[in-house]
């Protein structure tokens, strides 16, 4: 395995996939393009070869990506800056992409690695979901990302680039840096909830179904994608192997934490207890590696599981 790029190597996803990857028996040798200045480096990247710049900055690009074999893409605006910012989300994540692209072509990689995410769905997916499902982003994070996607695959077929899209679906645990700031995913509020206060309140009624991965199934995933000889046609959807009710969150966490006085749960409506039946969909991969990566799993043949 030759020297990998991450961008985004030290944000939520970015960072356990860096620190993963940096503690393989096989030493990996690995650089992270990041905005952040040098002394803010989390102390577990010691040994990570910094380059500082973002996808704006090309001359950044030209080095980050020189002697580089394989490139992991996870810089973006996330869902809330990319609502707030629908003119950065465009410009970083679809034309900051294209950008890497290209240096990566006039650089030599010979593999390049996208995240992109099942928001490309859109919300009215039903049924089971796999890569075969037509996309309807309606939300500026994934048409954005969507952009992104045509740009990797005009890339692979334009230039014979060896490219893989993963499209994540939630992804859940402990960032690898305490500095980055993902509270407003609901996991990490409940969790901040019962710390700060020993109560869990959702922001909704319940109802909702999603899709969760854990951020160690994810980091798993990407090294053996990186061991794949073949990305096939490159897409891959990237999640679970079974439903999660925005009502059950509460009471796993109650289970699992030790925190004193998490005895019960409210929605923002004010109703605890159960929901309503999940809707009958799924998300799927229809190709495949060929072993679990994980208890849980990460993409496995038509392992699925339940979304609303």
């Amino acid at each position: 395995m030759g020297r990998i790029l991450i961008t985004g190597g030290f944000g939520y996803v970015g960072g356990r996939i860096t620190r993963h990857l940096g503690r393989l028996r096989a030493p990996v040798n690995l650089r992270v393009l990041s905005r952040r200045d040098l002394e803010r480096v989390p102390p577990w990247a010691g040994s990570v070869e910094v380059v500082r710049g973002d996808l704006r900055d090309l001359v950044a690009l030209t080095t980050a990506v020189a002697g580089v074999q394989a490139v992991i893409h996870l810089a973006a605006p996330d869902e809330v800056m990319s609502r707030k910012d629908p003119d950065e989300a465009l410009e970083v994540t679809g034309q900051g992409t294209h950008r890497l692209l290209q240096a990566s072509l006039e650089g030599g990689v010979r593999r390049f690695l996208y995240f992109s995410t099942f928001h490309v769905y859109g919300p009215w997916a039903r049924g089971r979901i796999t890569e075969e499902t037509a996309t309807r982003p309606v939300h500026p994070y994934a048409i954005t990302h969507r952009l992104a996607e045509d740009y990797v695959n005009w890339f692979r077929h334009e230039h014979g680039l060896e490219t893989l899209i993963l499209r994540l679906s939630n992804a859940i645990g402990c960032p690898a840096d305490p500095l980055v700031d993902r509270w407003t995913l609901v996991f990490n509020d409940l969790c901040r909830q019962a710390v700060l206060s020993g109560h869990l309140r959702l922001r909704s009624d319940g109802s909702q179904v999603r899709d969760f991965i854990t951020l160690t199934d994810v980091a798993r995933a990407i090294e053996h994608c990186l061991d794949l000889p073949d990305w096939g046609d490159g897409l891959f959807n990237l999640g679970s192997d079974g439903p999660c009710q925005c009502s059950s969150w509460p009471k796993l966490l109650q289970r699992r934490t030790l925190t004193p006085g998490v005895s019960e749960w409210r929605s923002s409506t004010g109703r605890g207890g159960p929901a309503s039946r999940p809707p009958r969909s799924s998300f799927a991969s229809r190709s495949c590696s060929q072993r679990d990566l994980s208890s849980g799993g990460a993409f496995s043949k038509r392992r699925s599981a339940h979304l609303s």
